[in-house]
């Protein structure tokens, strides 16, 4: 055993953050760390840290001393070590191997310029090489895939699959879970409750506990219902015994003693079923929580045009640096599309060209002028003094309420609207910025990134909220549950282009690697096919997944069958020969 924490207990004022959290953690264990945004998940991991003290309890470690490495939450400035870094004169070995399958190369040559231009998902990747680097015994993880890639997070949890030591992951990212965590400790209330096995099988035995709860707990109140009648029942019966033994008996040899025997026996029925109810109550299960809710009301404008969105040849570089060229692709209206690229391809700075935000070098970007456009990016709110009834003081009293009726419905609680913004947690942040973004109905939602820092439950209320909501959507996301759950089309960065594709993430993905194979054994078409190629390519795709949602035998899986049939034969006629 690493560390063995009993009873600890912490708390800020009259807030109680951890009140008696029990947990052991042995050499080899996957715990992930899940609970509520605010519910004490960082704080725990500062006082496994050695970053905070706590108030009491016991902590005892098996062997000083221990190696903790850990990696907070990624800040918006590079981290003390990064500045180290770029000015030494050789990068340390192992960390450069493990940037190097994170997805980074040549750090040790990087620019004054290119320290300062760190993505998110860069500066994470930093970091976290930093962290494994060192060997640790223990490893606590706040977080590690906000801002990570596809490739980042494939590399991690192989990573932590082969990793010796104990490793603490506190994650929203569902699916990063379900791949690395062996157990998982739940904290609520100040209390964690151990469950074996990934996520899906925590939130399943969740399900089947309050489910089991629901039903004892249903059991006892129409047995104490039950028990209530006959008391009411019997009392009935006692008072008339009684008034009986007053009136009756006259003139019997021993008819009145009959009947106060008679009234003391309906007494003694009552005080029994009593006592058997104060026994019910206090040893009754308080009635189960409903699981919470986060309601994300999302709303649309009027309909306009089909074509929403279109660009056509776009390119964009910041001098030598090209994100990507030639570029073309078209939204329309009502599709979910996820956009899928490594870290520092330029996802976000997309992003802000269609927002008019950046300028594109080469090509043109077309919006809707009739659309009505929401943006939630990256960026949080960061150490202002203002809180939320300051930002809308000069608002109408109709806009106020619907804004803090919507903030409410997102989770955070009323009195946290008068908390100075630089003050709430990340969470809250980012809940507050989505609300203030969507709280008028748009035709184009885009977010960024809006799953990093909300709870679990938040993503699961985000991600069905989503799939409900009738307007057009752009996510940048590395959730891969929400992306394969919401959005249905992409548009995915790679080699320096962005291309639109049909079907789902999970589709994508799986079929990329045996894509780029065949295309690196054939010669390349001709430029006046390549365009062609690349739009039967995307209905190939589409048409596969619609295959695989349909019953074979029936007729439209028969039709589709035979459309990707010649769209094949179409796309072999295009493809050169090989000499």
């Amino acid at each position: 055993m690493l560390i063995s924490c009993r009873q600890i207990k912490k708390s800020y004022g009259d807030a109680v953050i951890l009140d008696g959290v029990d947990i052991d953690i042995c050499r080899g264990d996957r715990i992930g760390l899940v609970g509520r945004n605010g519910c004490g998940k960082t704080t725990l991991a500062n006082i496994l840290a050695g970053c905070l003290e706590h108030d009491e309890g016991s902590l005892l470690t098996a062997r000083e001393p221990i190696n903790i490495g850990y990696l907070r939450q990624t800040e918006s400035e590079p981290d003390p070590f990064i500045n180290r870094l770029e000015g030494q004169e050789e990068t340390p070995g192992e960390f450069q191997r493990l940037v190097s399958h994170l997805g980074i190369t040549k750090v040790q040559d990087w620019s004054q310029q290119r320290w300062q231009n760190l993505s998110g998902g860069e500066k994470t990747k930093l970091a976290l090489a930093q962290v494994l680097a060192s060997r640790p015994d223990l490893i606590i993880l706040d977080e590690p895939t906000n801002h990570m890639d596809y490739q980042g997070s494939k590399y991690l949890i192989s990573e932590l699959n082969s990793y010796q030591g104990a490793a603490i992951i506190i994650s929203h990212d569902r699916y990063f879970l379900d791949q690395t965590a062996a157990q998982i400790a739940e904290l609520e209330n100040g209390h964690i409750r151990i469950y074996k096995g990934n996520y899906s099988a925590y939130r399943e035995a969740k399900r089947r506990d309050r489910e089991s709860r629901q039903h004892i707990y249903a059991s006892q109140q129409k047995e104490q219902r039950k028990i209530e009648a006959a008391v009411t029942q019997l009392k009935t019966w006692s008072a008339q015994a009684h008034r009986e033994s007053r009136h009756k008996g006259d003139g019997i040899k021993g008819g009145k003693e009959y009947f106060r025997k008679k009234a003391k026996k309906r007494d003694q029925a009552v005080k029994s079923q009593l006592k058997r109810l104060e026994k019910m109550s206090r040893e009754q299960i308080e009635r189960p929580e409903k699981e919470r809710r986060v309601n994300f009301d999302l709303n649309t404008g009027g309909k306009g045009g089909r074509r929403l969105l279109e660009a056509s040849e776009i390119s964009k570089a910041y001098g030598e640096l090209v994100l990507f060229k030639d570029s073309s692709f078209y939204i329309n209206r009502g599709e979910k599309i996820g956009i899928l690229g490594p870290n520092g391809c330029g996802k976000t700075t997309l992003i802000k060209t269609i927002l008019g935000q950046e300028e594109v070098n080469a090509g043109a970007v077309f919006l809707s002028p009739a659309a009505r456009v929401a943006y939630v990016g990256q960026e949080l709110p960061r150490d202002e003094k203002e809180t939320l009834h300051d930002l809308v003081a000069n608002w109408t009293l109709d806009r106020q309420k619907r804004t803090f009726q919507l903030l409410v419905h997102l989770g955070i609680p009323f009195d946290r609207l008068s908390v100075a913004m630089g003050e709430l947690s990340r969470g809250e942040r980012m809940k507050m910025a989505m609300g203030l973004a969507i709280m008028d109905e748009c035709d184009l939602l885009i977010l960024d990134e809006p799953t990093n820092h909300l709870d679990l439950y938040s993503r699961e209320a985000l991600e069905e909220s989503l799939i409900e909501f009738p307007g057009t959507l752009i996510i940048i996301s590395h959730d891969r549950y929400l992306l394969q759950a919401v959005c249905r089309h992409l548009l995915v960065f790679n080699h320096q282009r962005v291309s639109r594709i049909e079907g789902t993430v999970e589709y994508y993905l799986a079929k990329k690697p045996f894509a780029q194979d065949s295309l690196k054994s054939q010669a390349p078409a001709e430029p006046a096919d390549q365009e062609e190629i690349l739009l039967l390519e995307t209905k190939i795709a589409w048409v596969l997944s619609e295959l695989n949602r349909i019953k074979p035998g029936t007729a439209d899986y028969i039709a589709l069958d035979q459309e990707y049939t010649q769209l094949v034969r179409r796309k072999n006629e295009l493809r050169p020969t090989k000499p």
